[in-house]
């Protein structure tokens, strides 16, 4: 069956089952597979062919069936699926192969500090043993590619646990050696090892192509913000983002997909019906929940894909897929206005600054980054996520990071997009010259001098007219609670608030109270300094939103957005937890061009736990959203159910009011 386009309603079905389990697939029942799986509106899954344990679900040749099986059960799953009109990419472990490992030791990948990256002897933490693609085992996962397409229909492949890794085992030292790769140089031995991992790439995909042209190919880990290294490899790309676990939260899927759906690819979002992390037996999210996820996942443009894990006797459970059949009975009633809708947006976050924290096949973005992102999707502004490589110029306003080092070839881009019009935020450290006072940006409205003297410093936002209903007071010093920077405007730039500093930092021998020392004087600097469309932030006020969630950095940047990114493409009446997102889908011959309103209602309850929950929904009322529109609506109603929603029009704005709002809604501007 051809895979494409994706499907929006999609399982993942994990199966790592340990060799343990000696009653694999006992109780699978081909029909009620199936059955169970079309009465839960699922049109897409994706079946496992190898598991991270190593073992084979179907009679291979090449790799080892799990001892507990004793028929094709991979088989009898394409079968039954495909007679159901279900798409089903195969599933197969690269970077983590329990068995291959064991039976090549020679094929597992050796850490920088000497140890064998798997668990430790004796241990139960948490782990897999993981494999050098560039040793022989790469020539066994082309053995196996080719054995499963030749053995079945295939649909796609998903390839899982495709991160890249250095290897300082004897055999890898020696190849990085002999590619004059110095070993004490981490940033050549990374760049090696994503070299690496990219020859593997186009090799796999090549291969794959040559049996199974139609076929999708994705690979799972790569979703990083030098994703565009992969993007030519994949069909498309997954997001895998379980906002329980721990792992990634409810942010992340937010920031990371508003960078891969820039590459021009579709884009799934994988959450899971699980209370924390894969392998939660027993684990289960409420309706509330799983619609609230499945709707962030859409709103951002996404198909979705709902992680599961089959039981090892091969029974779905009916309880999962209730719940899942509740999710998605509402996604296929909304199927007309989500296929070819485009998300818009108005600005692009650079995907640039220094990374905090680096896990391996989980995606972040620089603190700046991602704090930008959870501020823009509280106030409204429709925005993206682009590397340096990116058109800027369809974007009214850029942000960059705090720490961003620009070359000379950004530096002209940004210059020549400043030029023509695009308005450009930058904070801190960002795009500093080599002299340390003057900055590579031709337009930039301050000259630097030093960083601030103590942590924190103190903002005292004068002159900066707040939004309204923002509490934000002029003579109110608001601590800012990392490192802030001394500026000094140049001539012709409107400078915003005033610096200052306290009468210490703490240490060991200057310490005040509980905390930090209180405001003592102006630093005779600002907070913020424009000249033109140019805005410079004295304190990265993006990070620190991002580290510290205070509410009085995002009020600052609401009031100094207007001269930057003034007739906005929306303007909600809402608190920040519900989420507004634009998208437009062209004429058909069956309706007009479509603007289209997705509203998000974020209702986490109190918890003690690191990670909150929103398993809990409830109505609200009296919302409201300006959306710009360049002509007057036919008509403004909900859907899927086609019920007008009430609306105003001034000017270029037209008013949709909404009477309640319970997790989810969508408002359709027509004409």
């Amino acid at each position: 069956m051809n895979a494409m386009p994706l499907r929006y309603r999609q399982i993942h079905l994990d199966f790592h089952t340990s060799p343990h389990c000696l009653d694999v697939g006992v109780e699978f029942d081909a029909n009620e597979f199936a059955r169970t799986l079309q009465e839960a509106h699922v049109n897409a899954i994706n079946i496992f062919a190898k598991c991270h344990h190593g073992y084979s679900y179907y009679p291979t040749k090449v790799g080892v069936v799990h001892p507990g099986l004793h028929f094709d059960l991979l088989g009898a799953q394409i079968e039954a699926l495909h007679h159901a009109n279900i798409v089903c990419p195969i599933y197969v472990s690269i970077l983590w192969d329990e068995l291959a490992g064991q039976q090549h030791p020679e094929w597992v990948i050796v850490n920088k500090d000497g140890r064998v990256a798997s668990r430790a002897p004796l241990s139960n933490a948490w782990g897999w043993t993981t494999l050098d693609i560039s040793t022989g085992y790469a020539d066994y996962v082309m053995d196996q590619v080719t054995e499963l397409a030749k053995m079945y229909e295939v649909d796609g492949f998903w390839f899982d646990i495709c991160f890249p890794k250095p290897n300082y085992s004897p055999w890898g030292q020696e190849q990085m050696r002999a590619a004059g790769v110095p070993l004490d140089d981490d940033h050549a031995v990374w760049e090696f090892a994503r070299r690496k991992q990219e020859r593997f790439f186009a090799r796999l995909s090549q291969h794959v192509k040559s049996l199974a042209p139609e076929a999708t190919i994705y690979y799972n880990g790569t979703i990083k913000r030098d994703m565009r290294r992969i993007v030519d490899y994949a069909t498309h790309l997954e997001v895998e983002s379980l906002p329980t676990s721990g792992t990634w939260g409810y942010l992340h899927y937010p920031v990371m997909v508003r960078q891969a759906r820039t590459y021009g690819k579709p884009t799934i979002g994988m959450t899971g019906r699980f209370h924390n992390f894969w392998g939660d037996f027993g684990g289960l999210k409420t309706a509330d929940q799983l619609l609230y996820e499945c709707a962030v996942i859409v709103a951002a443009g996404g198909r979705i894909s709902i992680g599961d894990q089959l039981h090892p006797r091969g029974r779905l459970d009916p309880a999962v897929y209730r719940l899942v059949g509740s999710a998605y009975a509402r996604i296929e009633q909304l199927e007309p206005w989500l296929v070819d809708a485009t998300p818009l947006a108005e600005a692009a976050v650079l995907a640039l600054g220094p990374l905090h924290e680096d896990v391996d096949g989980v995606g972040s973005q620089s603190p700046d980054v991602e704090g930008a992102i959870q501020m823009f999707i509280e106030m409204g502004v429709q925005c993206d996520v682009v590397d340096a490589a990116a058109d800027i110029s369809r974007y009214r306003l850029v942000v960059l990071p705090d720490g961003a080092e620009v070359d000379e070839a950004l530096g002209a881009k940004l210059n020549d997009y400043v030029a023509g019009g695009g308005a450009l935020i930058f904070s801190g450290t960002a795009a500093r010259a080599a002299d340390g006072s003057s900055f590579v940006l031709a337009e930039a409205p301050v000259r630097y001098r030093e960083a601030a003297p103590t942590t924190p410093s103190y903002l005292r936002p004068t002159g900066i007219a707040p939004t309204p209903g923002s509490e934000l007071a002029d003579d109110y010093d608001y601590a800012f609670y990392d490192q802030a920077h001394v500026v000094e405007p140049l001539p012709g730039a409107i400078a915003y608030g005033d610096l200052r500093r306290a009468y210490f930092s703490r240490t060991w021998a200057t310490f005040m109270g509980h905390q930090h020392a209180p405001v003592d004087r102006s630093l005779n600097a600002p907070i913020a300094v424009r000249r033109g469309k140019v805005l410079y932030l004295a304190a990265p006020l993006f990070s620190g939103y991002k580290k510290w969630d205070y509410w009085a950095y995002r009020a600052i940047v609401e009031a100094l957005l207007p001269d930057l990114l003034p007739d906005r493409l929306l303007y909600p009446h809402a608190p920040g937890w519900v989420e507004c997102s634009l998208h437009a889908q062209p004429a058909t011959a069956e309706h007009p061009p479509r603007t289209i309103l997705h509203l998000i209602a974020y209702q986490a309850r109190r918890t003690l736990q690191q990670i909150p929950h929103v398993d809990q929904a409830w109505t609200v009322a009296d919302l409201s959203v300006r959306v710009r529109c360049a002509q007057p609506p036919a008509r403004v109603y909900l859907a899927p159910n086609g019920k007008d929603v009430p609306y105003t029009r001034e000017g270029d704005y037209v008013t949709v009011t909404l009477p309640k709002l319970t997790t989810y809604a969508v408002v359709v501007i027509e004409g």
